[in-house]
């Protein structure tokens, strides 16, 4: 697969923003989370997702310029209003104000509704980790599965992320309450590869394991059947419900905005571990984890996170792959906004 470095992707995305319109401030951080996401592996969320945020900000359904407001505070808690405002910038913001709750007060919660698509929830959940604070992370979408027991989709895919701190490797749970979220399904639909039949349902309502056919029926299926199906009810209420915003049957209804272009809401949870016992603790966790006999069925024994800081530090050095189909989405771009894109040359 052709390669970029990190450098340059990030340059590209920045630049790529800074064209339609976002001011350096905003552009800065939604460049080094968008890039940081490919860096990572993780191509469904990066740069994948960067012509449909410029087409957002200039339909003005996504404000690339957002002033957080406060609309309720206390000494350890605050509900910001995110005016539509372009998910990662306000996402980072309302963690970083997480983060700094938790330095004064040992734990800090913001919420945050009316904000666009975060990108992926890992982003969030290490940013605290790597201030050294354990960071959650949730969200809440438009409706994409059915719950357990129902025939229609109901549910938000609702993603989560957990960060433990632990140095330059810390541990970050990143998962959505789908057994596969879209991204991937979408890539296979481009591939022709199949998905596995307990991902998702056909427009009759069946399993299937043609990914196109789960596309056109947008009808997927909740990881762990009723407990998946639980979790994205509970962090519905976590979300929208506690800051007052759209819950994933509203948003797109009656001419609202969906969870892409400002209308999701957030949950940021920051809080400062006691003692100087958890670096040791985590340590002692991952080497039992490590030293376990492996079962090659299920693939590798990884902690969470770990495939992700691998992939990291090898693309840090070596460069980020990128899929064909995403170099041929940076090569479009770069010819419609005028932009310089530099690959590597072998």
């Amino acid at each position: 697969m052709p390669r970029i470095l990190f450098p340059d992707l990030r340059a590209f995305v920045h630049d790529a923003l800074r064209s339609a319109g976002v001011p350096e401030h905003v552009a800065s951080v939604e460049a080094d989370i968008t890039a940081e996401v490919d860096l990572c592996g993780v191509h469904s969320h990066g740069v994948r997702m960067l012509p449909a945020t410029i087409a957002n900000l200039q339909e003005g359904v996504t404000n690339g310029d957002p002033s957080l407001d406060a609309i309720q505070s206390t000494p350890a808690a605050i509900l910001l209003e995110g005016n539509h405002g372009i998910g990662r910038y306000v996402s980072a913001t309302a963690m970083d104000r997480a983060c700094d709750l938790a330095e004064q007060s040992g734990v800090g919660l913001v919420l945050l509704r009316n904000a666009a698509h975060w990108g992926r929830s890992y982003s969030y959940a290490r940013r605290a980790a790597m201030k050294g604070f354990v960071g959650l992370a949730f969200t809440n979408t438009i409706t994409l599965f059915p719950a357990w027991g129902a025939s229609e989709k109901t549910l938000g895919n609702n993603p989560m992320g957990i960060g433990i701190p632990h140095g330059e490797d810390p541990v970050v749970i990143d998962m959505a309450m789908m057994q596969s979220y879209v991204g991937r399904i979408r890539e296979r639909a481009q591939t022709g590869e199949p998905i596995p039949s307990n991902w998702a349902l056909d427009a009759n309502g069946k399993p299937t394991e043609d990914a196109s056919a789960a596309i056109d029926a947008m009808r997927f299926l909740p990881m762990g059947g009723h407990k998946g199906s639980s979790l994205a009810f509970v962090i519905e209420l976590l979300t929208a419900g506690l800051a007052g915003g759209l819950l994933c049957n509203e948003m797109g209804a009656d001419g609202k905005p969906t969870d892409s272009g400002g209308a999701s809401s957030k949950c940021f949870i920051a809080f400062k571990p006691f003692g100087e016992w958890l670096p040791e603790r985590v340590h002692t966790l991952k080497s039992h984890l490590e030293s376990a006999p492996r079962f090659e069925e299920q693939g590798d024994l990884l902690w969470p996170g770990q495939r992700s800081s691998r992939d990291r530090k090898r693309q840090l050095e070596e460069g980020i792959d990128l899929p064909n189909a995403l170099v041929d989405v940076v090569n479009t771009l770069a010819t419609e906004r005028g932009l310089n894109v530099t690959w590597i040359e072998e």
